[in-house]
């Protein structure tokens, strides 16, 4: 008789001495049933005639460490396939030297989950896998561990729950940068990390989990952001500006104190805390150490003390704790290589950054992305490959737009699609040149969508002088913009959900560059204003991230971690998608609209 182990869970809950932190933790105890003999099931395996011997038993090594695996671990399948191709790679000898492994394994791998911001208690006990085993391929003691292990790896690695549950449409379409998800990748992992002499359990996780920089930065920061909950840092509370008032340099201003000691904290402000609580003015200093710290978050350099320096500095030790383990588990979705040419777009602090070799940061932008109080107008987070620059574009108005919002103010000005270049076509091949004239059945047949608007190239398009695709479900893209006041303002959810960007033309540049085009070829080609393709010959990876604590890279090599907007207020939303995990219990959802101007 085969029997599947049920798991048992005991939810434990432990309350630590701060107000609303609450630890949910789930403990898999397992049980498995024995036969009329008392010998625990024995798994059966369907020999096929064409598997030779070593298939055969890894074949049996996969359905025991399947056996072994917590059902709530959606890896499950490709943990039992990655443990047996690396028996079967070694020729099924043990992969581990008994001598060099810590004496408790078992606190080891709970220590090591907890800073990979997991709880300890979800670490797999080798010696409570040993009983049920029952296949002889491989040592059972080795077979534990390696289970164990792996499955410790691979929480670090892939996450609690499936990729699509935090980012929907990330694994969709194009895929690019190096994963390594596959059972392959992860088997070969373990090898190395099998090979490790001595044994060390930092150097075993590190090589089993995440390699991004973003993740590696993030939990950088874990140790202090835990730290600051448990002690009380001093820092007095800043007065949001947009109630309280601005604060200018060379202005009386009350708060100027607080501010001071945010600033010294943050290493920005180097001045005895006496002076700083006698401050009562925006001074030359406080104004310098503002700009600085304005400077490094892509704030607007201007000692002004407002609403978004306010957000980015006004920060208190839970939130940043909270924020640093919501965004770790978004790291993990990441590729561990994100490719040789990239750009990084984070929504929640509306920039985007070019990446050349080994990470290295040539340029950032401001950008402009869907807004916060349109379900349908909101970027997702996804990623492709750029394929082509198109210079002088037509913007090719979608149904719904033409529909809702250009129609109703042409059907109320005659002159309205002419003074904004709009013409009646077809169909939005850019070769066709011929379009309909103006008419009550022209417009009426646009609204059924048997003809289509669409606006010429020039200074006045909505997509401005350049656009650039990276074709997609979402039918989202890059492009210039004749509405430039908006990227001058601290919230930039105002587009339909495409990505209008602050410096086109040096993105073009750097985009082309790998080609021989320069800056100056960029710029004839942007202001033609005739529709021009440019393939992209060299692959230029995107991706399109959302995180609300980010290691905001800075020219230079520096790094800052930066906090960002919860713009479309994900933060409460993945945090109950993992409250298995999480040392909090997050508050229902409600049914408030978020992303207010």
């Amino acid at each position: 008789m085969v029997f599947s182990p049920p798991r048992i869970f005991r939810l434990v809950l432990t309350i630590i001495g701060l107000p609303g932190f609450i630890f949910c933790h789930f403990l898999a105890d397992a049980q498995v049933p024995a036969d009329e003999n008392g010998a625990a099931g024995q798994p059966v395996i369907a020999a096929n005639a064409s598997e030779s011997p070593s298939q055969i038993k890894a074949s049996e090594v996969q359905v025991q460490a399947l056996e072994l695996i917590p059902e709530d671990r959606h890896y499950r399948e490709l943990l039992a396939e990655a443990v047996a191709s690396a028996y079967e790679g070694r020729g099924f000898r043990s992969l581990w030297n008994d001598d060099q492994l810590p004496p408790n394994l078992h606190r080891g791998l709970a220590n090591a989950l907890a800073s990979h911001a997991f709880p300890q208690l979800m670490a797999l006990d080798p010696e409570n896998l040993i009983p049920r085993i029952t296949s002889e391929t491989v040592d059972k003691q080795d077979l534990a561990n390696t289970v164990a292990i792996l499955d410790a790896g691979l929480l670090i690695r892939l996450g609690i729950v499936p990729t699509a549950a935090i980012w929907e449409q990330w694994d969709r379409g194009d895929t690019p940068g190096e994963d390594g998800r596959s059972a392959e990748a992860i088997s070969n992992d373990l090898i190395l990390a099998s090979s490790i002499t001595p044994f060390e359990m930092e150097r075993v996780m590190t090589g089993l989990g995440p390699k991004n920089w973003i993740y590696r930065e993030l939990r950088k920061a874990l140790p202090e952001a835990k730290q600051a909950i448990l002690q009380y840092s001093g820092l007095p509370n800043i007065p949001d500006p947009a109630t309280a008032g601005v604060g200018r340099p060379g202005d009386a201003y009350p708060y100027a104190p607080a501010i001071g000691a945010h600033l010294a904290d943050r290493g920005y402000l180097d001045m005895p805390e006496e002076e700083i609580a006698a401050l009562s003015q925006i001074t030359p200093e406080l104004a310098a150490a503002l700009i600085a710290f304005q400077s490094d978050y892509g704030l607007d350099s201007d000692g002004v003390f407002g609403p978004a320096s306010w957000r980015y500095l006004n920060t208190n030790a839970a939130s940043r704790f909270r924020s640093v383990v919501i965004n770790m588990h978004r790291a993990r979705l990441l590729p561990n290589d994100f490719g040789d040419r990239y750009l990084f777009v984070n929504l929640p602090s509306a920039e985007l950054f070019a990446f050349e070799d080994n990470d290295f940061l040539a340029s950032s932008m401001r950008i402009v992305h869907g807004q916060a109080s349109k379900d349908t107008h909101r970027t997702p987070s996804f990623r492709d490959v750029m394929q082509e620059i198109v210079f002088g574009p037509y913007w090719n108005v979608p149904k719904s737009i033409a529909v809702k919002e250009i129609l109703p103010k042409a059907q109320g000005d005659w002159g309205y699609l002419s003074r904004n270049r709009y013409e009646i076509v077809e169909h939005f091949n850019p070769y066709n040149k011929n379009s309909h004239r103006l008419s009550p059945q022209n417009l009426e047949l646009v609204s059924q969508g048997r003809l289509f608007l669409r606006q010429k190239p020039g200074p006045t398009n909505s997509l401005g002088r350049v656009k650039f695709l990276f074709p997609n479900t979402n039918n989202i893209y890059m492009h210039d913009t004749p509405a430039k006041a908006f990227f001058a303002r601290a919230n930039r959810d105002y587009s339909h959900g495409c990505i209008r960007v602050a410096q086109p033309e040096e993105l073009g540049k750097w985009v082309l560059s790998a080609q021989g085009w320069s800056g100056e070829q960029v710029k004839e080609a942007m202001f033609a204003d005739s529709w021009k393709s440019q393939p992209i010959e060299k692959d230029v990876n995107v991706f399109i991230t959302y995180f609300t604590t980010f290691p905001r890279p800075v020219i230079g090599g520096k790094i800052v971690l930066a906090p960002a907007r919860d713009v479309y207020d994900l933060d409460p939303k993945d945090s109950r998608t993992l409250s298995s995990v999480l040392p909090w219990e997050e508050p229902p959802a409600t049914t408030i609209p978020s992303g207010g101007q």
